[in-house]
This record gives C-alpha cells, sequence and structure tokens, in this order.
C-alpha cells in the first residue's frame, strides 16, 4: 500500500513540475518543436509508473514474480508502449513546429501517454 502511495505522490509532484516547466518555456511565445511539450509531459508520469513497475518485482531477488504480477507486468509494458505510439502519431500531425498556445494540448498528451500503463501497474500491485 505504500508504494501506491508513493506512487500518487509521485504522479502529483511530477505533474506540478512538469506544468511549472511548461510555463517557463512558453513564457517567450516562441515557436518550437512540438515533441518538446510533448516529451516534458511524458516527464510528469514517468517516476510514478517507474516506482509502481519495479514495485511490482518483489523484494526477494530469486522468486519468480506471481503470475498477476507477471501479466501486470507485461501489460503495463504493452500499454506504455501504445501509448507513447499513439501520442506520438497525433504530436507528428502538428507538424515542425507549434506555438505556445497549443503547448498545452501536446503536454496533455504526453501526459496521456503513460496513463494506462501506471493504472495497469497499480492494478496488478493492488491484486497482488
Amino acid at each position: 500500500m505504500l508504494l501506491v502511495v508513493v506512487s500518487v505522490f509521485l504522479a502529483l509532484l511530477g505533474v506540478v513540475a512538469s506544468r511549472v516547466s511548461l510555463a517557463s518555456l512558453t513564457k517567450d511565445d516562441a515557436s518550437r518543436d512540438p515533441h518538446a511539450y510533448w516529451i516534458l509531459g511524458m516527464c510528469a508520469l514517468l517516476p510514478a509508473w517507474l516506482v509502481a513497475f519495479v514495485g511490482l518485482l518483489g523484494s526477494q531477488p530469486d522468486v519468480r514474480p506471481r503470475l498477476v504480477s507477471g501479466v501486470a507486468f507485461m501489460l503495463s509494458v504493452a500499454a506504455g508502449l501504445v501509448g507513447v505510439i499513439a501520442t506520438e502519431a497525433r504530436v507528428r500531425e502538428t507538424g515542425d513546429s507549434v506555438e505556445a498556445r497549443h503547448a498545452t494540448r501536446l503536454w496533455r498528451l504526453g501526459a496521456l501517454a503513460f496513463v494506462p500503463a501506471w493504472v495497469v501497474v497499480l492494478i496488478g500491485y493492488a491484486a497482488r
């Protein structure tokens, strides 16, 4: 249960820190590569997902993960890859550069990329 609390705390901290960074990045109204905003959004939930993901491994080095943990581990990886690929395809549609007013939408796409993977890991950890 402590792992879930730590993961949620890291998610909230990551979203706040990433959002503050987004505000400072868009302050000058310059057009940038849309992937800059997208990656900044991905960095919001990446630490929370990573902590929960590693927590599924357990603390004993030689014990194989149980079925639920193993399935959640693999589904989380698959959900993360699908989320990153799908949101990157949407970012690629915006073109080579984007104005600062579209930065929030791209940031949300980046943050959305890891939400399914994070939820799968948390469900897998809770089901253990």
